[in-house]
């Protein structure tokens, strides 16, 4: 009997442990699940949280490549200042030499202005003494040979008289008498040059009728008068003595 009464607690106590164990258990178990459901929730406000940044930054423009638009707006623009630049350029050289150009005009008229106030200066000069003026030339008469003669006018800073004009031609006529001009046909027969190398052609009106007709024999040039008549230029013999009409230029 006394087995039986001592047996007795301690199937009580170890029910009590069993229960106590089963009531830990099922608090292990509230536990586990109450952890498993924050975990839930943490896991799904951490992958809405994903969602939501992975949406913004989609929205987002990427500011290392910019729009293809903006781009080719930006080309398209730098095209247009490009050809603006060229155009203003090509403008600012043709004015330039459009400039260049009427300047280089003004000065050339200038200098021919310059030039004939110059040659204005020289021709209102007055001739030695003993010569006469005559335009803007003077006069002046040596007496022997072509050659002879030639030579006194160029000692004198002359030469024998190069006649360029009609009115000229009425001038020395004032002479009268017979006068050696500077023109030749030595160094080639038949070639008539005055001595400042101009051509006198056979066909010039101031030859006298049927001259020149000397051949080798006459081969300088003389301007005859017979009293009062002129009777043109005609060919004669250089070694013949005459006056030569010695001239020189004051524009020179």
């Amino acid at each position: 009997m006394a087995e039986v009464i001592y047996t007795m607690p301690n199937m009580m106590t170890k029910a009590r442990n069993t229960h106590g164990e089963r009531e830990e258990r099922i608090g292990d178990i509230y536990a586990t699940i109450e952890s498993l459901r924050d975990q839930h929730q943490d896991y799904v406000g951490t992958e809405e949280s994903s969602n939501t940044l992975g949406t913004v930054r989609s929205q987002q423009l990427d500011p290392v490549s910019p729009p293809r638009c903006q781009i080719r707006g930006v080309v398209v623009l730098l095209v247009l200042l490009t050809v603006v630049l060229l155009a203003g350029l090509v403008g600012l050289a043709v004015q330039h030499k459009t400039i260049s150009m009427k300047v280089e005009q003004l000065l050339q008229r200038l200098k021919n202005v310059t030039e004939q106030r110059d040659l204005l200066t020289l021709c209102n000069q007055d001739c030695p003494r003993y010569w006469d003026k005559f335009g803007c030339k003077c006069y002046s008469r040596q007496q022997g040979s072509w050659k002879k003669s030639r030579e006194l006018c160029v000692s004198d800073g002359a030469d024998l008289v190069v006649v360029d004009s009609e009115k000229e031609m009425d001038f020395i006529n004032r002479y009268g008498g017979t006068i050696w001009l500077g023109a030749t046909d030595e160094a080639s027969d038949g070639l008539w040059r005055w001595v400042d190398g101009t051509v006198l052609s056979a066909d010039n009106p101031s030859w006298g009728r049927g001259k020149p007709d000397g051949g080798r024999e006459k081969n300088c040039l003389l301007n005859e008068h017979n009293s009062t008549i002129w009777l043109g230029v005609t060919d004669k013999a250089c070694e013949a003595i005459n006056w030569g009409l010695c001239e020189y230029n004051l524009m020179k």
